[in-house]
């Protein structure tokens, strides 16, 4: 499922990935994401991922957002997203952890060097 996030005068495609016990939520900008894989492969990385998971009938949330995208102010705005795009968390206090990166480095592999 792809939705949109906005917050902050910011707007951000959202994809949701489910599992039974669980969702991962990605932020990313859909004009920067390559679908068609050629001759080199570029991974694009996400602006964020929250992982959602449900434990019997708890919630909790944690995740990793880019700073460079997100910030303190938009806390309220996510759990809202949240409880608003997945039924199982309306209504229900759950613990979060987000951890706002400034990204320094990183290593990569394509397979093709």
């Amino acid at each position: 499922m792809q939705y949109k996030f906005e917050s902050n005068g910011k707007t951000f495609d959202v994809e949701y990935f489910t599992k039974e016990n669980g969702v991962m939520i990605r932020f990313y900008d859909k004009k920067n994401d390559h679908l068609h894989l050629s001759n080199l492969v570029i991974v694009t990385p996400p602006y964020g991922t929250l992982l959602v998971q449900y434990i019997g009938d708890d919630i909790i949330v944690g995740g990793t957002l880019n700073n460079e995208y997100f910030n303190h102010g938009m806390v309220d705005d996510i759990i809202i997203f949240i409880e608003n795009n997945f039924p199982e968390c309306k209504g229900v206090a759950f613990p979060y952890h987000l951890d706002f990166i400034h990204v320094t480095n990183f290593e990569e592999y394509n397979g093709e060097y």
